[in-house]
């Protein structure tokens, strides 16, 4: 700490504390509405919860700040302070990489969100399981010549400087591993993204919480007959048939049947020989939400990038520390390590506006109940299996095909619940 003055290191402190308690009011936000509120129980913000866990631990650590390396390398605050940035600060890398593999999962092997509940236990055991192997066993490691593992290392005990490749070797290269795996798997489902991004207009703009809150498929069957010259009365109207897609179960759903009366005026012979037979008409508004996977799926793998922007704020910025830290080991930077202060307390923070991003229905409910309105109900997640079970909110009726139409006056009287 002797390259940085009294004054630096108290900037250095007050930094961390701010940032932590953004980051500790973030928190408690997610932990009181995913565990309390029914509106946040969505299967994309189960992951968020689970890395803020780990991000409590890191602020706690970024909290005692200063004190921890004040009190003396063999303090119990620092060893604690020590073990807590060990345990948890790798952490978040670690469940973006889980989420990354959950999107291989969904994209390349239709896993669905029920498939991917059943694996939360592994990734629980995997990412703190790991992390607290080596956290732990620093704590009794002590030689002559480097001291304990544990110590002052700068904005707070960690690893110290006689141990340094432990932090290489543990941390950081643990955690690029996991950034470069995970960037690959982005990379990946990128490709499927692009080519089929006509059916995922507005699935990559993070504040259209449900691109695919409108999709309806519909298939109409027009079956017409040539006009009589005995007058309106005895022209035979079209019989109108709306399918909903065949894997689809009606009795599952809780909405009525939708019904359709069409009124047909007369038109001219050389406008009606024009019109087929049999027309059949299908609007797919987001065909991927209903037939390659289901909606919460890609909402997941959205959700789970967003997740993973936010980790590289936190690292980049921290890694070119780290390697500045390497090339120049007599040197400290405040500038750089300023920026690992304000960066690593922040990491609640910025998953907080990816669960808050993500769950804006259920904000809006929240603030409604808070107002004393009645909320809406809660979105229900959307689950499919290999049985075929789909659950599926039609919110409109289908538009009129007015164009494909024209050679008839056309009424359409629509009944329905939405």
């Amino acid at each position: 700490m002797s390259g940085l003055s009294q004054h630096q290191l108290n900037v250095l402190s007050t930094t961390e504390r701010v940032g932590s308690c953004f980051s500790l009011a973030g928190i408690a936000f997610i932990f009181a509405t995913f565990l309390l509120s029914p509106y946040f129980k969505k299967s994309i913000n189960r992951q968020i919860f689970y890395a803020s866990i780990g991000n409590l631990g890191v602020n706690i650590a970024a909290l005692i700040s200063e004190d921890g390396p004040a009190g003396g390398q063999s303090s119990a605050l620092c060893q604690l302070q020590g073990f807590l940035v060990q345990m948890f600060l790798g952490v978040d890398c670690f469940w973006s990489l889980c989420m990354a593999v959950n999107v291989y999962l969904i994209f390349f092997h239709k896993y669905t969100i029920e498939q991917l509940r059943a694996m939360d236990w592994k990734y629980l055991t995997g990412c703190y399981g790991a992390s607290f192997i080596p956290a732990f066993v620093y704590i009794f490691v002590e030689t002559k010549a480097r001291g304990k593992v544990y110590g002052p290392a700068t904005i707070w005990c960690w690893v110290t400087a006689e141990w340094d490749p432990l932090r290489i070797a543990l941390l950081y290269g643990i955690v690029w591993i996991a950034i470069v795996l995970a960037f690959a798997i982005y990379c990946m489902a990128g490709k499927v993204i692009w080519q089929k991004r006509k059916e995922l207009e507005g699935f990559l703009n993070p504040l259209n919480e449900n691109p695919f809150k409108s999709t309806i498929t519909t298939e109409i069957h027009v079956t017409s007959q040539p006009r009589l010259q005995r007058g309106l009365s005895d022209i035979s109207k079209p019989s109108i048939n709306f399918d909903r897609n065949a894997d689809a179960n009606l009795e599952d759903n809780d909405f009525d049947p939708y019904s359709v009366n069409i009124e047909v005026g007369p038109v001219e012979d050389h406008r009606r020989s024009s019109m087929p037979d049999l027309m059949r008409i299908r609007t797919l508004t987001r065909t991927a939400a209903v037939n390659d996977m289901n909606a919460e799926a890609w909402l997941y793998a959205r959700t789970s990038f967003l997740f993973f922007l936010a980790l590289l704020i936190t690292w980049v910025p921290t890694s070119i520390n780290r390697v500045y830290g390497i090339a120049h080991p007599t040197k400290t930077n405040f500038g750089l390590n300023y920026a690992s202060s304000l960066v690593f307390p922040l990491q609640g923070f910025w998953n907080v506006l990816v669960y808050i991003v993500t769950s804006q229905t259920a904000c809006k409910s929240l603030w409604a109940r808070m107002r004393g309105r009645p909320p809406p109900s809660p979105e229900r997640d959307t689950v499919s299996s290999a049985g075929g079970k789909k659950d599926v909110k039609l919110n409109r009726i289908a538009r009129r095909e007015s164009q494909r139409l024209d050679s008839a006056d056309t009424s359409v009287t629509s009944r329905g619940r939405r």
